[in-house]
């Protein structure tokens, strides 16, 4: 029966399933499609985020986008600045379980991680739990595309869908290490970090390290340290300072609205493009879509035609 359906698929050749299509990485136009957030340009933008449903090639924009759950180590940056002080504070909070980390660390990002596991935002979360517990989980939208390229898409979306600009940042990822982590933990332990108290800080690091007193300072540095030394925290050569990445907000609903776009093709990401003006591709599109059905049905009554020989 294997033989006889194999041999009827070849008799329609023609018939191509949306769902085992998608987008080519290596046909992004990086004219089209910038890599800093700064030098996209928002009309464009606005046009190229819906032109998937007018280019009369639908399918050749999908980007499958899925939930996925990742060890914390095997994530790496992709942009070139980090706060020190948010991911340090991050980490306390996670330490002991203080809102908005009441679960602790690791969690869901809400955020997109590329096919070679770039994230692209929640930097400070992933980083904080690095620091506190690197083999805990971390949630995020696995999205079936590079790095480099997905910068460039979702900036096009942070522009054009969302209308958003970038975020401030400073300093880089040379800032995780000894000196830069005590000069920050004694200022917490000295003012307080955010809601936490200095004693609430200084209670956070001895059950962290399992030291009372002075030591717990010197123990919890050793233990960040120690920790971040698995981490992958060398930037790609592509990477962007923080002003220049996507802004793609889970409180403001523009993820959820991303993945959908991604998953449908809305996105004109690859050529065949749409025209300037869409309404005549239209009916290419209703034409595409009335000739799929029709080879689909053909297809699905000569499976049931071969079953019921069987």
């Amino acid at each position: 029966m294997k033989k006889l359906l194999n041999e009827r698929f070849q008799e329609l050749a023609g018939i191509k399933p949306l769902y085992i299509e998608k987008a080519d990485p290596g046909k992004v136009d990086p004219q089209r499609f910038p890599m800093k957030l700064s030098a996209v340009d928002k009309e464009k933008a606005t046009k190229y985020s819906d032109d998937g449903d007018f280019d009369g090639e639908k399918e050749d924009d999908i980007i499958p986008v899925n939930k996925g759950s990742y060890a914390t180590s095997i994530l790496k940056p992709s942009q070139s600045t980090m706060n020190i002080e948010k991911a340090l504070a991050f980490a306390i909070h996670m330490m002991s379980r203080t809102a908005p980390f009441a679960d602790g660390p690791g969690g869901d990002l809400d955020a997109f991680i590329s096919s070679d596991n770039f994230i692209m935002d929640g930097h400070h979360r992933w980083i904080a739990t690095a620091m506190v517990a690197p083999k805990t989980a971390i949630e995020g939208h696995r999205v079936d595309f590079p790095g480099k390229e997905l910068v460039a898409i979702l900036n096009t979306l942070t522009k054009g869908e969302f209308g958003e600009t970038g975020k401030s940042a400073t300093g880089g990822f040379d800032q995780f290490q000894e000196g830069p982590i005590r000069v920050q933990l004694e200022k917490y332990l000295a003012t307080g970090a955010w809601s936490m108290k200095p004693e609430q800080v200084q209670a956070a690091i001895e059950e962290f390290t399992g030291v009372e007193g002075e030591g717990a300072k010197d123990a919890a540095i050793t233990k960040f340290v120690t920790n971040l030394s698995g981490m992958t925290l060398a930037v790609p050569s592509w990477a962007n300072e923080r002003p220049d990445m996507p802004v793609i907000s889970a409180k403001a609903g523009h993820v959820k609205i991303a993945v959908d776009k991604l998953n449908t093709g809305d996105v004109d990401v690859n050529p065949p493009y749409a025209p300037a003006g869409r309404t005549a591709d239209k009916a290419a599109v209703a034409g595409l879509a009335e000739s799929r059905k029709r080879k689909s049905s053909q297809l699905l009554n000569l499976v049931k035609k071969q079953i019921f020989k069987y």
